[in-house]
Formats: structure tokens, C-alpha cells, sequence
């Protein structure tokens, strides 16, 4: 049993020269900074989380974290970078800071403990002197300074909101405490980190209470600050800085900026002076413990707490204000703007002039009068940004296209009639299809050829609706997808000559508010709307068969409000939309935000492109044109991608005929995700591949129920089932393809299904006279604790639901998987305890539930007639009431709550239960279970064993391996592996294996048995996401 793989909070990070050396438990992983590619690991067989590296002259690391120290040695050839372990450390107290010592003494280190106290520590002779300051109080943060070759000035940040300010000189022997020669005060919470730069004589400060603040060194008997003596120095607050909404973790001071890193995932850029350059939401929520700029200052380094470790372009006077350049006579009001693939801006005004602008110098070039469209335009770009389409209120269209040799618009097609009637929108389907919407919802497929003659090829009809025409428009193969005003999307067949109505109808789903955009990424349509949400879909060919033809797969929230463009590059695909008064551009690959611009909203005119990595950007903003031109976008890829941005409740494995080490996880950050684990054969490692991410849960997930399908070489199907807060479950079918070897967001398709809340939405319960169908009260706040699984014994296309809820209920749900209709059907109390776990196994065709709950008892309840009643009352009309049934047997396992549990049945039909709980105890039964004459069951210990002394706290994760093996794993972080044997009535257990975990506040265990790879191996889960390796070798490592 050891370790293989480790996502977890990235504590510590240090540029040296081409690499990156991050820290991640006892490890450190060095990148090369140019590939993004792993280089090494290193294992530093430290106790505690590594903290802090530091990168001394010449070629020395020292790399510290509770109360470990190691010194690295490393040397740089021919693009590679070798580490090699010099000497460790270990000490008695916490360390906070370390530096070298300014006199000669290569193996001196001066290390500044959590009591504030300094000590000079020689690591060849290992003597050490111990310097107390008189202040002696507990340290969160602090900074030694080097000051001159005899001097240590020593910056201790307090639990008590002072920054104590005391030197030494290291030349002296001192045998009393040290004096404080300067206390800071002003920050109103603990300090986190202090910063100072020699050169600036400023001091940075972050704190408990959210802020920044500068500190400026002053001497007015020495102007110039050169040689100065600390005691004789005045510190005073230069400013305080605000713009974090959580607690702040550390800042550094760059050249003229300050940077600062925080809970509230933002990445900062201040000047000295305190005003805000640039704000970065940098790792999708979660919390930033570690920063780093590289040698050259042109990149920032990130680690999160979701196990990411990122790069950001350092872009210096870089501005996203944007400001009026286009000059034209104040009478003329622009309507519509838009960029030509030459960067051509082009302009319609009021009067119904069309006038292009340069891009090099913003003046006038080419215009037209254009009478027609005074009082009405329409005015759309091509796909390829070399025509532009004007459409007017009385069916007109007029067609104008770029030459590309004089980079100036031309007229191409002058006005034709093409509708009798008002053209209400108009969409660019390809370079020469267009297509149009007039009066009662008349759809036009227009084909402009080579002659520029307007052929129409296709004529449908929209749906009566409230605003009865489209916002957006695709053609995909000979499938048209339209969307309305409505929100609702349609889709029509191309071929069809007669059938005018549309196939399909997904009425409103994107809001009341309309559908936006459409686009297509790999094999999947996605369509974007008002809602804040990006769809996705998915194109079904079938052979004479177009019933189906469009099927919604998943949605994704954007952090904007107002989803309007999607834009495909070479690689990536980026979302345009607006919050509030913001602009907005996001990165689906990298999953951020990386551009933001205040523009007034999304209700103008505006255009957006993208060219060379560059962004330039055009908006009418009161009757002026606003441009932001070569905005840069270049952002390096992630280094190490992050998964969960919190702790992780849940983890189930999805087996494949192929092997493909996959699974699902749901979260308290309110997701549900799914990864791979795929090895690295360069190091013999196992690398967590976060495949997907999908949203749609209001509150945590913290079960998750999985049910193959089918499962074969090209094609697996599950049903996966995720509940959690506020009592909601969802129903996913996840496809994956098996074809390849190493698995992309490609090779999967995600449906959402159905989903079920207790109570409804808010909407829902606001209709007070629907309450009269409730048989009893309901928690809005009812969690969802444990979901089990289980076909119907007589219809594999019912899938029976048992769900363990914290308001004391067994609750029992119908899905029919053919009707995508699920059913709640009744609810089975039990004493007002909240139910954490619940199994199901059959004996003798009877289906036995188990339930633990925080009471400490294992309950057994026959469920067959529950089911039975169900079924014979299968209707839409039979609704929830409360069910009297109470457990056939019972026994007390643990004094308070189970946490955790696993069960096997044996070869000789005895039943195995492990289980684990608050009280720190370990419990194995063995039992059998009976039905008697009367048709009463009843279950029968066989043997016991427990044990509350292996593990120091409440056990969360116990697992059966083999048929003799067990493990468990507790918030302790220990991993205990046992061997048991059953023989002649007698049981035998004993810890065999233990090993330590760096996965904090651990929620559980899961197998991953891969026979036909023979990979035995175990997630722990919880603040992060450990695999572990099952076998015979390397007892009592860390992971």
C-alpha cells in the first residue's frame, strides 16, 4: 500500500530560473515553465505540508512547513533542473520563517519559531543559539531581513494585531530577551503575512480583517535612508488598502505594484498608492494560498485550494477603459457597429449612412447613403467577416462585401425585395446562406450564389408566440436549430419540401428572455440566452428517423448574467456576455474570466474579435463609439488543473469493458465532476485528469448512486443519481465512449434527465393552495444524506430509489427511465434521527434495507411489500403519504453516529458489515438472516469485533479489499489496513498497514479494482483527492 497520486491545496510555489517548484503536500513538483510539463517529484518525507520554499544565493532551497526543514541542492544543465536532498530537520515548534545568516557560515540558517523566537541553527553540527524577543506571544506570520553583514531585523506578525519589529546582531551573545524596537498596529485581526522591500523601504501587511496595509520607513535626520539605525527610523501607515471580500493571505510588492492573493479567489494588482490596477478571479472560488512571479517579472503563479497550480500574464499599463475614438458630426446618432475580417469598423447611422473607419487611424474611408434605412435597419456580419446584410421594414435587403486586395467595402447586391412584409431579424446561416423572419413568423432560407442572385431555398413557419420571430440561428448538416424571443428552440428539417412546421419545440429553455446564440464545440451544439446559462446539445443522425434530432444534453452556469456570443479559436472557445454594466469574455477551456470592461450593459450596439491573441472591442455608449483595441488575452495554460474548489462528500467509480479508470464526485462547492485517472508511465505516478464539470445543484452534493446500463467495448451508459442539500436530487445519463485509449471531454455525453426537490422550487411553494396534498410537514432544509440504487426485480426499465434524509425519513422514489418520469411514493419514519447511510441487499428474494443513522443502530427493514404497493399503485394520480413500517431487527453498533460502512456476502451466504463512526471505533459483524415459517425475517450476530484505539478520530471511510483484507480512514488521516479470518466461529482481526494521508478532513474511501489492468486502488477523498496504490510494498508512507 502506497501512494500514486495527490490533488490538494498548493501551499507553496518558488520560480527558479526555466522551472517552477510547487508545493503539495510533502512533495514538491517541478514544471518547466515554458512546456508546462512535469519535470520531477520529489518526495521530502516531511511529517507536515511543505509551506514555504526559499531559494538562497547560489544553488540552495530551504524547504520548510510545521516543524520540518530540508535543504536542497540543485544545479541547472542543458535545460534541466536536478534536486538533490542536502540535509533535514526537525524541531519543536512551528516554524514561521527562515533565511540564511548574513556572516559566513554557509550551514547557518536563522529560523524564526511560532513563540518569536529566533534561532541560528547550524545544519552540519546541528548547534543551535535560541534569541527570544520580550514580546512572547504566538506568531501567524513573519519576515527575517538580511540587513547588512552583522544585523537580522525580524518582522513577527501577532495573534494579537501587532506587527513587532525587533533585530539582532549576529556577532553578539545575548543572554537576556530583546526589546521590540517598533510595534505596528491597525489592522483589527491576526496578521497572515508581512513583505519588505529593502529598496522601496515599504512594508506590506495582510490581516483577518480583509485589508492591505503599506507601511513607508522614514528618517528625518537621514533623508536618503542609506545605512540607516531601525531603532532611530519612524514607520508610519502610508495607506490601507481595501478590495478583498474575504481574508487576505499575502501580498508582495513588484517594482511600482503591490500584489495580493486572498480567500475570495482574486489575484489583485494595487499601485503603491492603493488604487486597483487589475482583479483576477483566478481559481473558480476557491481559496489562493501561494504566489510567485517568475525571474523575468512577466508571470504570475498561483496555487488554490481546488489543487491548481496557474500562470497569469503580468501585463504592465495594460488598460480595459474604454474611450470614444471615432469623430463623426454630432447630428448623426450610430445604430449598429461591427468589424470587417481587415479590421475595418464599420458604422450605420441614423440618417441611414454606412461608413467604414479605418483601423490604424480611426478616420472615415468609404460611405453610403442608404435612404432606405432611416427609419428601420437590420444589419448582420458574415461568418467569415466579409459581408455585411442590411434588411429593412418593407422586406428589403441589401448585400455589401469587402474586397480584400484595397481593404474597402463595395456594394455587392443592391436593394431586392424578398418579403412582403416587415423583416424582423436576419442570421448569416454560411458565407452565402442568410436567412430571414418576417410578418406571422415566416422563416426564409436565402441562397446568395455567385451571380450575387438571392435563391430561396427553404420556407418554414415559427410557432405562434408572444414575440413571434428569431434571435438566433445555425444550420448544422440539414438540420436547421432556431431559437425566439420566447426562449424556446425549434428545429426544422432542410430536405423536407412540404413540412413547413418545425420537428422539435423546447419550449422556453432559456428563460422568458430569448435565446441568444448558438455554436459548436467538437461534436456538440451549444446555445447561450438571457439566463445566464450555456447549453449544451446534442445533433442525433438517424437513418429515416427524425423524430429526434436535437437532444439537450447539460447546462453550465457563466458567471454572467447575460450570455450573448460564442466565439471558437484555434484553442479554445471563449463566452461574450454582459453582468450588469460589464462586458465580459470567458475562457471554457481554461474555466475563468479573462477579460472584463465597463461598458454600460448589454442593451447597445458592440462587436468583439479576436486576432492574434489579441482582443479589440467596439460599443455604442452614449450616441458615441467606445473602442478598446489590442486588449492581450495570451494566457499560459494551467500548470496542474484543479477539481474541487472544497471538500469533496462523495466519489463513485464508473466500471468500462475498456478499463478506463473513471469516476464521478460531488462536492460542497455544488458540483457534480467527472475525472479519469490515467498513469504516468515517466514516473510511475497516477495523474487526476478532471474531465468535465457540471453545475445545476443549489446546495452541496453529498451522495451520488450509480446503475450501468450498458456497458460494452465501444459504448458505456450509467444513470448516475446525485442528491444532496436542500433536499434535491438529479438524474444524469452519462455515455462514454470507450474507442479511445485516454479519454477527452469528447468521448463524453452527459444528459440531465429529470430532477426532484422535496418541496419544489421557491416558486412552487409560493402556490399555498397546492399544501393541501401534503400528507406532512417537510424541511425545506432536508438533506438528501445517502442514495441507494436498485432495479425493480420485475422491470429493468424502473429503477427504485432509496434515499436517507436528515429529517428522519427513508424516502422512497419510482423512475421510470422510458418516461424520464420520477415519482416519490412514500416516506418511512424513523425516531426524528437523521439517516447517514442506507443498503440494500436481497436474501431469499426478500429486499433488506439497512439504515445507520446518528443514533449509533443498524436497522434492518423488509422492504417487499412496500415495493409490491408501489407497483400496483403505479399511477400519476398516487402520491406521497407516510408509511407505518417499522424495522424487523436492530442492533447497536456504534454510541453516536455511522459514518461510514461496507458490506460483503461470503461464499458459505454470511453477511460481513464494517463500520465506522464518531466514536472512533472500528466494528466487523458477521451475520446471517432468516425467514422463518410464518414469513417473519430476523437476523441472527454471528461474531463481533471492534477496536476504538487504532484510530484518534471519528472514522468516515472503511472498505472491504478481497476477501480478508479491510481498511479504514478517519479525520486523523490515518489509512489502516487489516487482515481478518473467519474460522470455526472465530474471528480474527489486526492491523496490518498504516500509512498517512495529506487529504485533510477525509469524507471517505473508494475502490477501484481494475482486474484485466491489475491496478488495485483506493481514492481518499475529502479536502482534496488521494489514489493509493494496493499491494504488498512500502509500509508507514505519506501521501
Amino acid at each position: 500500500m502506497y501512494p500514486v497520486g495527490l490533488c490538494c491545496d498548493v501551499l507553496a510555489i518558488r520560480c527558479i530560473e526555466k522551472f517552477i517548484v510547487a508545493a503539495i503536500g510533502n512533495q514538491l513538483h517541478i514544471f518547466h515553465q515554458s512546456t508546462k510539463k512535469y519535470v520531477d517529484i520529489i518526495n521530502t518525507n516531511h511529517g507536515d505540508n511543505i509551506h514555504e520554499i526559499i531559494r538562497v544565493i547560489g544553488d540552495e532551497l530551504i524547504v520548510f512547513g510545521g516543524r520540518c526543514l530540508t535543504v536542497f541542492e540543485f544545479q541547472i544543465k542543458n535545460e534541466q533542473i536536478i534536486v538533490e536532498k542536502k540535509s533535514s530537520h526537525y524541531f519543536n515548534d512551528w516554524i514561521i520563517a527562515a533565511s540564511v545568516t548574513p556572516d559566513d557560515v554557509e550551514e547557518n540558517i536563522c529560523i524564526l519559531f511560532a513563540h518569536n523566537n529566533l534561532c541560528i541553527y547550524n545544519t552540519l553540527t546541528k548547534n543551535m543559539e535560541n534569541i527570544w524577543c520580550e514580546e512572547k506571544c504566538i506568531l501567524y506570520a513573519g519576515f527575517i531581513s538580511i540587513y547588512n553583514s552583522n544585523e537580522i531585523v525580524i518582522f513577527s506578525g501577532t495573534v494579537f494585531q501587532e506587527i513587532l519589529i525587533w533585530k539582532i546582531n549576529t556577532k553578539n551573545k545575548y543572554s537576556s530577551d530583546l526589546p521590540v524596537s517598533h510595534r505596528l498596529k491597525g489592522h483589527k485581526g491576526v496578521i497572515f503575512s508581512i513583505f519588505y522591500n529593502p529598496l522601496l523601504k515599504l512594508i506590506t501587511s495582510t490581516s483577518d480583517d480583509r485589508t492591505i496595509r503599506v507601511w513607508k520607513i522614514t528618517d528625518e535626520f537621514n533623508k536618503s535612508l542609506q545605512n540607516f539605525n531601525w531603532d532611530n527610523v519612524q514607520i508610519n501607515l502610508k495607506t490601507t488598502i481595501y478590495g478583498h471580500s474575504a481574508r487576505v493571505w499575502r501580498s508582495i510588492i513588484l517594482d511600482d505594484d503591490i500584489i495580493s492573493i486572498g480567500e475570495d479567489s482574486l489575484i489583485c494588482v494595487w499601485s503603491l498608492n492603493g488604487e486597483l490596477r487589475n482583479k483576477i478571479v483566478a481559481h473558480d472560488g476557491a481559496t489562493i494560498w501561494s504566489i510567485s512571479i517568475s525571474e523575468d517579472k512577466s508571470t504570475i503563479f498561483t496555487g488554490g485550494a481546488d489543487g491548481a497550480l496557474n500562470s497569469w500574464p503580468l501585463v504592465q499599463n495594460q488598460s480595459s477603459i474604454l474611450i470614444p475614438t471615432l469623430t463623426f458630426d454630432e447630428k448623426k446618432i450610430p445604430k449598429h457597429i461591427c468589424y470587417l475580417k481587415s479590421g475595418l469598423l464599420v458604422v450605420f447611422f441614423d440618417n441611414g449612412e454606412l461608413v467604414t473607419y479605418s483601423d490604424q487611424n480611426h478616420l472615415p474611408k468609404d460611405s453610403f447613403h442608404l435612404s432606405r434605412y432611416q427609419n428601420y435597419c437590420i444589419m448582420k456580419v458574415s461568418l467569415d467577416r466579409t459581408r455585411i446584410a442590411l434588411a429593412s421594414n418593407d422586406g428589403y435587403i441589401d448585400l455589401f462585401d469587402e474586397s480584400t486586395t484595397e481593404c474597402t467595402l463595395q456594394f455587392s447586391k443592391k436593394s431586392e425585395r424578398i418579403m412582403d412584409s416587415k423583416i424582423f431579424s436576419l442570421h448569416w446561416l454560411d458565407n452565402e446562406i442568410i436567412m430571414i423572419c418576417g410578418a406571422q413568423g415566416r422563416l426564409m432560407i436565402i441562397k446568395i450564389n455567385q451571380d450575387k442572385i438571392f435563391q430561396v431555398e427553404s420556407e418554414f413557419i415559427l410557432p405562434p408566440s408572444r414575440e413571434r420571430w428569431t434571435t438566433a440561428a445555425i444550420i448544422v448538416g440539414n438540420l436547421l436549430v432556431c431559437g425566439d424571443r420566447a426562449g424556446s428552440i425549434y428545429t426544422f428539417l432542410m430536405q423536407s419540401n412540404n413540412k413547413k412546421e418545425p420537428l422539435q419545440v423546447f419550449s422556453r429553455i432559456h428563460g422568458h428572455l430569448g435565446v441568444q446564440s448558438f455554436g459548436i464545440i467538437g461534436n456538440k451544439l451549444t446555445s447561450t440566452g438571457r439566463d445566464g446559462l450555456l447549453r449544451f446539445h446534442k445533433i442525433i443522425n438517424k437513418d429515416n428517423n427524425y423524430d429526434k434530432c436535437l437532444q439537450p444534453l447539460h447546462r453550465k452556469k457563466m458567471p454572467m448574467e447575460w450570455v450573448s456570443r460564442t466565439l471558437k479559436t484555434h484553442d479554445d472557445f471563449y463566452i461574450l456576455g454582459f453582468k450588469e454594466i460589464e462586458f465580459m469574455v470567458y475562457s471554457l477551456r481554461l474555466n475563468r474570466l479573462i477579460l472584463r470592461i465597463i461598458c454600460g450593459g448589454g442593451h447597445r450596439s458592440w462587436d468583439c474579435v479576436f486576432t492574434n491573441n489579441l482582443i479589440n472591442f467596439a460599443c455604442i455608449r452614449n450616441k458615441q463609439i467606445h473602442t478598446l483595441d489590442n486588449v492581450s488575452c495570451s494566457i499560459s495554460d494551467s500548470l496542474l488543473v484543479g477539481y474541487h474548489t472544497k471538500e469533496i462528500h462523495t466519489l463513485e467509480h464508473l466500471d468500462t469493458a475498456t478499463n478506463h479508470n473513471i469516476f464521478v464526485s460531488g462536492s460542497e462547492d455544488c458540483t457534480f465532476r467527472i475525472a479519469s485517472i490515467e498513469k504516468s508511465y515517466d514516473n510511475n505516478k497516477y495523474n487526476i485528469e478532471p474531465l468535465e464539470r457540471y453545475d445545476g445543484h443549489i446546495s452541496n452534493v453529498k451522495s451520488i448512486a450509480v446503475l450501468n446500463l450498458q456497458n460494452d467495448k465501444n459504448c458505456t451508459k450509467n444513470i448516475v443519481f446525485t442528491g444532496g442539500g436542500r433536499a434535491q436530487l438529479k438524474i444524469w445519463e452519462i455515455n462514454i465512449d470507450n474507442c479511445k485509449d485516454k479519454l477527452s471531454q469528447e468521448n463524453l455525453t452527459v444528459i440531465e434527465k429529470t430532477a426532484f426537490m422535496l418541496r419544489g422550487t421557491d416558486k412552487a411553494r409560493r402556490k399555498t393552495w397546492l399544501d393541501n396534498n401534503q400528507p406532512f410537514f417537510m424541511d425545506p432544509e432536508t438533506r438528501f444524506m445517502n442514495i441507494c440504487a436498485n432495479f425493480h426485480p420485475s422491470d429493468n426499465n424502473i429503477i427504485i430509489l432509496f434515499i436517507a434524509c436528515s429529517d428522519g425519513f427513508i424516502r422512497i422514489l419510482l423512475y421510470n427511465i422510458n418516461c424520464n418520469n420520477l415519482k416519490l411514493i412514500t416516506g418511512i419514519p424513523y425516531h426524528h434521527r437523521c439517516i447517514i447511510k442506507i443498503h440494500t441487499f436481497i436474501h431469499e428474494h426478500e429486499l433488506i434495507l439497512m439504515s445507520m443513522a446518528t443514533d449509533g443502530f443498524v436497522n434492518f427493514w423488509s422492504m417487499n411489500s412496500t415495493i409490491e404497493e408501489a407497483s400496483l399503485n403505479d399511477n400519476d394520480k398516487y402520491t406521497e403519504r407516510e408509511s407505518t413500517l417499522i424495522p424487523f431487527d436492530k442492533w447497536k453498533a456504534h454510541q453516536s453516529g455511522i459514518n461510514g460502512y461496507d458490506f460483503r456476502r461470503s461464499k458459505s451466504n454470511e453477511y460481513y458489515l464494517a463500520t465506522g463512526g464518531d466514536d472512533n471505533k472500528v466494528n466487523l459483524f458477521i451475520f446471517t438472516t432468516a425467514v422463518s415459517m410464518t414469513k417473519q425475517t430476523s437476523v441472527q450476530i454471528l461474531t463481533t469485533w471492534d477496536s476504538n484505539s487504532i484510530h484518534s478520530a471519528q472514522i468516515t471511510g472503511i472498505k472491504f479489499i478481497d476477501d480478508n483484507k479491510l481498511l479504514s480512514a478517519g479525520i486523523d488521516q490515518k489509512i489502516v489496513m487489516y487482515h481478518y479470518t473467519y474460522e470455526e466461529s472465530c474471528l480474527v482481526v489486526s492491523p496490518i498497514k498504516t500509512i498517512m494521508t495529506f487529504v485533510s478532513d477525509i469524507q471517505g474511501i473508494t475502490l477501484i479494482d481494475n482486474k484485466d489492468r491489475n491496478e488495485q486502488m483506493i481514492c481518499v477523498y475529502g479536502k482534496g483527492l488521494g489514489v493509493i496504490s494496493i499491494n504488498d510494498e512500502s509500509v508507514n508512507k505519506k501521501i
